[in-house]
């Protein structure tokens, strides 16, 4: 079954460069891309008493008039999402997209994706959605259970032509590299592999090891050893270099250690400024 590209819209202002990365990867890996449009119910009446003083008959009209804003809401979420698809199902075949299917669903996001899964490439999505407040929990609940690679986007669209590879040696680093060499994802552009170590010795051997992944594929890679803090060094090189993404394995730890110390996934998705294309289970 031909793999899909499934870009995730909610009409917020990074549904734009969402869409964009999708177009990109549609075209560069000449695949179908799906705009997926999904209506959470998570609407609060207006009038909730919940006093238990009311009569039954008004506690009969209050329901009915609750009933029926729920109703009105929904319409309006769902008129919406219509309006989000169609605009931007004709933005992308304007920009060359030959094969574009629209999706609009009811329910969790989360549900949605895993239920999809089986028949995408990659999902992206925006890292800020239409209450313009950083993604939270439920995204690390939806990049832990899904087996996809997941691009979040934090940004305007940007070509992708050089992408950093974030290695230290984990299983779930390694299926980042994996992700990025054997039937990648990426096959047109520049790559760097960085570790960020003290010991400068252990940062090469686990540099050769990370490059053993692209030499069998015959793809050229750059490798660097960083030294300081993780996430800060690498940001910085990733700056500094221009580099267009940043991917890495995601959520290597389980979730009460995650809650306790903090996730290095998080802290990335939160001080990062480049797309982040995570890979968190077996691909």
């Amino acid at each position: 079954m031909e793999k899909k590209i499934l870009v995730c819209l909610d009409g917020s202002k990074l549904s734009r460069a969402v869409c964009d990365y999708g177009i990109f990867l549609s075209k560069e890996l000449d695949l179908p891309l799906v705009l997926l449009h999904v209506v959470e119910h998570t609407h609060t009446p207006s009038k909730l008493d919940l006093s238990g003083n009311l009569a039954l008959g008004a506690r009969d009209n209050l329901l009915e008039e609750l009933v029926s804003e729920e109703m009105d809401e929904s319409k309006k979420l769902i008129a919406k999402g219509r309006a989000v698809l169609k605009e931007f199902e004709a933005y992308a075949k304007e920009h060359g997209v030959q094969k574009c299917e629209t999706l609009h669903r009811h329910g969790a996001l989360e549900e949605i994706l895993e239920e999809l899964a089986s028949s995408l490439q990659t999902a992206i999505i925006g890292l800020r959605g239409e209450d313009h407040n950083a993604i939270g929990s439920n995204v690390e609940e939806l990049i832990r259970n899904l087996n996809i690679p997941i691009l979040l986007v934090n940004d305007d669209f940007k070509p992708i032509k050089s992408v950093l590879i974030a290695y230290d040696g984990s299983n779930f680093a390694e299926k980042a590299l994996k992700g990025i060499s054997k039937n990648p994802l990426l096959p047109h552009v520049k790559r760097f592999i960085a570790n960020v170590n003290t010991d400068v010795a252990s940062s090469a051997k686990l540099l050769l090891e990370a490059k053993k992944f692209f030499d069998e594929e015959n793809l050229e890679v750059h490798t660097k050893s960083l030294q300081g803090d993780s996430i800060e060094a690498l940001l910085d090189f990733a700056q500094e270099n221009d580099i267009d993404i940043i991917a890495m394995g995601a959520y290597s730890h389980n979730r009460l250690r995650s809650k306790i110390f903090g996730s290095f996934t998080t802290k990335m998705f939160l001080k990062a400024t480049k797309p982040l294309l995570l890979f968190r289970q077996g691909l």
